[in-house]
C-alpha cells in the first residue's frame, strides 16, 4: 500500500504547511523616490532594517487575503512550483503544487483546499468523485463568517491571524539571529518599487536562540526544513514595497546536492479569492478513497 502511505504523508505535510506557513520575475534597479520605509521624522532618515521588517510582518498579519507563488530549485533537479492563496476570515486556503516541469496536478502535482478547518484533496482515483477528505463531514465545523463590528466600524484585529507562506519563518529568523541584516537598495519587483533587504541566518545560532523575534514553533520548523536540505546557513532577501508590504522574498544556500534557491512572490492583497468547499456529492470519504486507491494499486502493480 505504498500509494496510500505516500498520500497520507502528503496530507499531513499539506496540513502543516497551511497551518504554519507552502516566482522569479526579474528584479530591476530603480532610483524611485518616496519609499515608505523611513522613520517619518523631519530628516527623512530611513528606518533600520529590523524595524522595517518587523513592521512589514505586522502589516502582513492585517491583510485578510493574498496570493503567493513559490518556486524552488536545487542543483540540477527540476524546478518545483507552488501557487497558494490565503484568506483569514472566513478561514480558507488553496494550494496547487507542480512537480518538476509539470503544468498541472494531473501530471504529478497536488490541488488542496482547506475551508473552515476541513482539508480536501483533488483525486482521480475514486469513480464519480473529484475530491476526498479525511474529515467526517457530518461533524465538521461550519465555516464562520467574517467578524463584524458596528455599522461602519472595522472588525477588531485578531492577534492570532495567520501570516502565510514562508515569510513568518524567514523574516523572523532574520530578526532573531542575523548579524549582517542590511538595506541593499531600491529596486523594482515586477512593476512595484521596493526596498531590498538582505541578511544571513546561521543555523547553529538559531538553534540557541530564545527570544521574542521567533517563536519556538517557527524556529523548530525552520531548522527542520533547512537542516533536511543540508544547509548550515542561508542568505535571505526580502523586498518591501512603498505600502510596507512584502512583495518578494528569497532563501538560498549550499546543499550536498548543489545550490538551493527558493523564491516567493506576493500579490492580490485584499482581493476576494472566492475559495469554496467542493460540492458534497463530489467528495469521497477517507474509507472510500482508501478502498478505491488500494484496489487501483493492486490492479496495476
Amino acid at each position: 500500500m505504498k500509494t496510500i502511505r505516500k498520500t497520507a504523508m502528503a496530507v499531513t505535510s499539506a496540513a502543516l504547511i497551511m497551518g504554519l506557513t507552502a516566482c522569479g520575475s526579474g528584479t530591476k534597479s530603480s532610483e524611485g523616490k518616496g519609499s515608505s520605509n523611513r522613520s517619518g521624522d523631519a530628516t527623512g532618515k530611513r528606518a533600520d532594517a529590523p524595524t522595517v521588517l518587523k513592521a512589514a510582518l505586522e502589516k502582513m498579519a492585517q491583510q485578510n487575503s493574498y496570493r503567493t507563488v513559490e518556486t524552488g530549485k536545487t542543483g540540477s533537479e527540476p524546478e518545483s512550483r507552488a501557487e497558494m492563496t490565503f484568506q483569514n476570515e472566513p478561514e480558507a486556503t488553496e494550494t496547487k503544487t507542480f512537480g518538476g516541469k509539470s503544468k498541472g496536478a494531473a501530471s504529478g502535482g497536488t490541488h488542496i483546499l482547506s475551508v473552515g478547518g476541513v482539508l480536501y484533496l483533488a483525486t482521480s482515483d475514486v469513480p464519480g468523485k473529484s475530491w476526498y477528505t479525511m474529515e467526517d463531514l457530518d461533524s465538521a465545523p461550519k465555516p464562520s463568517a467574517p467578524s463584524q463590528g458596528k455599522s461602519g466600524e472595522k472588525p477588531k484585529e485578531n492577534p492570532e491571524r495567520r501570516v502565510q507562506g514562508a515569510m513568518k519563518k524567514w523574516v523572523s529568523a532574520l530578526l532573531a539571529v542575523s548579524k549582517d541584516l542590511r538595506h541593499i537598495g531600491r529596486e523594482t519587483v515586477g512593476s512595484r518599487a521596493a526596498d531590498h533587504y538582505r541578511g544571513t541566518v546561521v543555523l547553529a545560532d538559531l538553534e540557541r536562540y530564545e527570544g521574542p523575534a521567533m517563536t519556538k514553533e517557527y524556529r523548530d520548523l525552520y531548522l527542520l526544513q533547512t537542516k533536511k536540505s543540508g544547509m548550515d546557513k542561508a542568505q535571505i532577501d526580502v523586498w518591501v514595497d512603498e505600502d510596507g508590504l512584502i512583495v518578494k522574498e528569497e532563501e538560498k544556500g549550499r546543499t550536498p546536492k548543489g545550490d538551493e534557491r527558493i523564491t516567493e512572490e506576493f500579490s492580490d492583497y485584499g482581493v476576494d479569492p472566492k475559495i469554496k468547499a467542493p460540492d458534497r456529492k463530489d467528495v469521497a470519504s477517507w474509507s472510500e478513497y482508501v478502498a478505491s486507491a488500494g484496489k487501483k494499486y493492486r490492479t496495476h502493480s
